[in-house]
């Protein structure tokens, strides 16, 4: 079973890898094309766009892979998936017509009374962008994921070569954005709705869609808490200093998303992996097992992208980007812990007690605008990077605690706890004494000893470890043999010169 997810973590971290290298490829260009005032205008464009897509999915994705799974709907499956298709158009459609309407507003509201056009463009992006998610998120509940990665690596591409197109060869720089975001994401978008259809027929049904609705209305409040959470941040820098610290504070978010792409991998598949297996009777030694190999790879991830933190930024952007390198540690375990919660809310899931989410994120929206009150008019982008940290902490910690109440599963948190904190002195170190390369690899190399020793004392007794090496051993005995029976090569003739 933990093998089944590790391959399709892998499947499903492909395209997100490769998005992320893309991006990551083309970030010297883009530093080089927008400043970080551009960045800021999308970033914020960015946050709106995710505002709107929670009420446009209104919980209906957590409805229709709930339904998915359950045995007693598996004859109407077809109808299920078609009706949340047709609800998913028509809310997108609605969400992006009112946003046209009032785009003067929210122009006034953000950009003070610039950036009409810009607001319009994206409504058009965020009704594409949502029928598009539908469709990849109903390929990972029937656990399809080369097509979700052709889906997804296919978007990711044909974003990346409009971008060129619009953004370095005709120099619209972020109305060139938009429209590579729009062309992207409205030709998946098609295909998602024919695929559909091809495979589910099109069809609608009034019960299905209110067991929908009513399954994923709790779930607004919590989205609407969550975009607080993770987005509020943005605002109080827009106030405090302006367009350009959330350029400064964007960029280190998309350094930090290197490490992220194995995150939100292992994200993609826990969810179908996880009502999958429910019913297995070893299924809570599974839970268990993946929630401590979650943790330890996505620390070393963590300690790698910070230490190196500062080289990186400098390959890949300009100097007015290079004070990003103080959130990027920060920003870095926030998304271990975004992570971390998906793989805590299995009791929470499993148990049907999704109410509780709303509180958990009311809190830490809460600890979020606190902090960020308190820390941010002094501390700038590092105030913003500590208090979402401190957010996504308090609602992987409140998660975990709530799921344990209802579906109990023995997690082992020592050698997490002792791991996470050496990783944290040894980047504040790094950091603060400003070490050279050298010392960096040679402190990154003891660090991956000593955690891939524990990783195989842990391991080296569990069926994959133990299939893993009868596999190495097979391959070594067939080197050996075929060596042994390869002819010897012919002598050659004695040069006579």
């Amino acid at each position: 079973m933990l093998k089944k997810l590790l391959k399709e973590s892998f499947i499903y971290g492909l395209s997100g890898y490769i998005s992320k290298f893309i991006g990551v490829f083309l970030l010297p260009l883009y530093t080089a094309v927008l400043n970080p005032s551009d960045y800021g205008i999308l970033d914020l464009l960015n946050s709106v766009a995710v505002f709107s897509s929670f009420l446009i999915i209104s919980g209906t994705d957590a409805s229709v892979g709930y339904f998915y799974f359950r045995k007693e709907f598996q004859s109407e499956k077809n109808i299920l998936v078609s009706s949340g298709l047709i609800i998913r158009i028509v809310f997108s459609l609605s969400i992006a017509a009112v946003l046209m309407i009032i785009s003067p507003f929210l122009s006034d509201l953000i950009f003070h009374g610039e950036g009409r056009e810009l607001i319009m463009l994206y409504s058009v992006y965020i009704a594409f962008n949502a029928i598009y998610f539908f469709a990849t998120e109903l390929l990972r509940f029937s656990i399809k994921p080369w097509m979700y990665t052709f889906f997804s690596t296919g978007n990711v591409l044909l974003n990346i070569l409009s971008a060129i197109l619009f953004v370095l060869v005709l120099k619209l720089g972020v109305t060139g954005v938009i429209y590579a975001s729009i062309l992207s994401y409205g030709v998946f978008a098609v295909f998602g709705v024919i695929y559909i259809i091809k495979n589910y027929k099109l069809q609608f049904s009034f019960k299905w869609a209110k067991n929908i609705l009513a399954y994923g209305a709790p779930l607004i409040g919590t989205a609407v808490a969550s975009w607080v959470l993770n987005y509020s941040d943005r605002y109080f820098l827009n106030y405090l200093s302006g367009l350009n610290q959330i350029g400064i504070y964007s960029v280190g978010l998309k350094v930090a998303a290197i490490m992220g792409a194995f995150s939100g991998a292992f994200q993609m598949a826990w969810g179908p992996f996880c009502s999958d297996i429910q019913y297995e009777p070893n299924a809570k030694k599974i839970y268990a097992k993946v929630f401590q190999l979650y943790f330890v790879l996505n620390t070393i991830l963590v300690f790698l992208v910070s230490i190196f933190a500062s080289e990186i930024l400098q390959v890949l952007t300009q100097p007015a980007y290079y004070s990003a390198v103080y959130v990027i540690p920060l920003l870095c375990f926030s998304m271990v812990f975004t992570g971390g919660y998906f793989i805590a809310a299995a009791g929470i899931g499993l148990s049907k007690k999704l109410q509780h989410t709303i509180w958990i994120m009311l809190i830490a929206a809460a600890v979020n605008i606190l902090l960020n009150t308190l820390l941010t008019p002094t501390w700038l982008s590092i105030g913003s990077a500590i208090a979402i940290l401190a957010a996504n902490f308090t609602i992987f910690i409140f998660t975990l605690i709530t799921s344990q109440k209802y579906y109990r599963i023995e997690y082992k948190y020592s050698f997490i706890i002792a791991l996470m904190s050496a990783s944290g002195v040894l980047i504040w170190l790094s950091s603060h004494y400003r070490i050279g390369l050298w010392m960096k690899i040679l402190l990154g190399v003891v660090y991956l000893g000593l955690s891939g020793t524990y990783l195989y004392r842990s391991y080296r007794n569990s069926d994959e470890f133990r299939k893993a090496v009868e596999m190495f051993s097979k391959f070594r005995k067939s080197k050996k043999k075929f060596k042994e029976d390869e002819p010897l090569p012919a002598e050659k003739p004695e040069d006579p010169f």
